[in-house]
């Protein structure tokens, strides 16, 4: 009576590619959460909707939140 033969397997390539779409997939929403809690300081809500005023990216002379501290404007 032989034996029936035994051949390694390694992983099957559906699984191999199920790990990796899933690790890349958990991969974006780390990054997405990290890039929402990071710019909710710079949300503001007005009449007109939702804007995102980020300091480094407005013109030197577009009114902001540093021209608002500066007149008095602003409070705390």
């Amino acid at each position: 009576m032989e034996r029936p033969v035994r051949i390694y397997r390694s992983r099957r390539p559906l699984k191999t590619a199920l790990i990796v779409f899933f690790s890349l997939l958990a991969a974006l929403i780390l990054i997405a959460l990290a890039v929402f809690f990071g710019f909710r300081r710079y949300i503001v809500y007005t009449s007109d909707g939702v804007k995102l005023e980020v300091p480094w990216l407005q013109e030197p002379g577009e009114p902001g939140d540093a021209d608002a501290a500066e007149s008095g404007g602003g409070a705390l």
